[in-house]
């Protein structure tokens, strides 16, 4: 398993964390840059390679600061009187958007290092500034997938863990 991780995850070896998107409970996290035109002309500048997680995960920072998979469903801090309709799926009001975009924001060079497999599908993604992604899919866990890693390049790469283990 720790040969074929490392194959699916070496497109992404030496590229920088760029940002980081979500679709409710998916976290998407963005490597390298490159560019999108949408079919109405607007030109995104996106990922050279995205790493989608639907799974339980959590982002191990040098300082030692953990972000989560289930700070999603926390409300962001904030000063004053809490917005009383607080909507997790809403882009930014959950306490895990808004650490994310800080930790981005703070400058961090956070490049990918190295990939190393745990249990179901599951590796640590080593960053070259000591931060650890560990992606722990459990085996009770059921979707269409645990995590996928694919290109916007147009190279038609991808990769997929699920139930049934990785597919690429």
């Amino acid at each position: 398993m720790q040969q074929k991780l490392e194959e699916v995850f070496g497109p992404i070896v030496g590229l920088p964390l760029t940002r980081t998107t979500r679709n409710e409970q998916v976290q998407y996290f963005h490597f390298g840059s490159t560019h999108y035109t949408t079919s109405q002309g607007l030109v995104l500048d996106i990922g050279a390679y995205t790493l989608a997680l639907d799974c339980a995960w959590k982002l191990l920072l040098p300082n030692g600061e953990t972000i989560t998979h289930e700070q999603v469903r926390l409300r962001k801090q904030e000063a004053g009187l809490p917005n009383p309709k607080f909507d997790w799926k809403v882009p930014g009001a959950n306490m895990r958007d808004q650490r994310l975009k800080d930790l981005l924001k703070g400058g961090y060079p956070m490049e990918a290092e190295k990939v190393t497999a745990v249990e179901h599908v599951g590796f640590n993604l080593l960053f070259t500034n000591g931060a650890i992604l560990s992606v722990e899919p459990g085996p009770a866990e059921k979707g269409e997938f645990f995590w996928q890693l694919f290109s916007n390049t147009g190279d038609n790469f991808k990769a997929e863990a699920g139930p049934a283990g990785l597919t690429s």
